[in-house]
């Protein structure tokens, strides 16, 4: 829905996209869907952030048309239309986009909290306000658009297509890792507050 919204504004007028905790899977089936529009006219580039640890996983995605640490991002030209969907929630990143960018930020668009250790407002910022994606507006708008069968049609088509590589048996964008019980919960949660699940891993956990 991320992808249909930016693409339902035009992109705000943006020539790039740059994706947050882009080895985070809702970050790249955000990336996967938008790579689909590739060749479609006014397309933006689709730029990844990611750590340094998650660079060669995410580009080996092929759905970022660039992938970049994110003491990278001045790195990229200032006077680019740029789009930024914020995945991490982290305010020292968006305070550094939101600058580097300035006026030439034309829509942010905040939706995650991967860095629950940098959260922080949007206040007082360089460019655009950050703007919470609220997933059932959009919903709405596409049911009136296309009918409710359509919006269902177009949703299951994309994800039928996203789940393609992500359960690829030769190389899988994604690893299932199950866990039970009160202790694997425990240990996983944990992992996952300190950064060290490896990108690939999703874990279904039971108690």
């Amino acid at each position: 829905l991320i992808d249909d919204f930016l693409a339902d504004n035009a992109f705000f007028g943006a020539t790039q996209v740059l994706l947050s905790s882009a080895s985070s899977k809702t970050a790249y089936g955000t990336a996967f869907c938008l790579a689909l529009r590739r060749g479609a006219p006014d397309t933006p580039k689709i730029v990844g952030l990611t750590s340094q640890a998650n660079v060669g996983y995410t580009e080996g995605l092929g759905c970022y048309d660039e992938v970049l640490t994110y003491d990278a991002v001045r790195s990229l030209n200032a006077v680019t239309p740029t789009v930024y969907v914020d995945y991490s929630g982290s305010a020292p990143l968006r305070s550094t986009i939101h600058t580097h960018f300035n006026d030439q930020l034309k829509y942010s668009c905040s939706v995650g909290g991967t860095h629950w250790d940098e959260l922080g407002g949007g206040k007082g910022l360089a460019g655009p306000r950050p703007i919470l994606f609220f997933a059932p507006a959009q919903l709405k708008k596409r049911s009136a658009d296309w009918g409710a069968a359509g919006l269902g049609q177009r949703i299951a088509a994309a994800w039928t297509a996203f789940m393609k590589p992500v359960t690829d048996p030769a190389r899988p964008w994604m690893k299932v890792v199950r866990g039970h019980g009160a202790q694997d919960v425990q240990a996983t949660y944990l992992a996952l507050l300190a950064g060290t699940v490896p990108a690939q891993e999703g874990h279904v956990l039971s108690l």
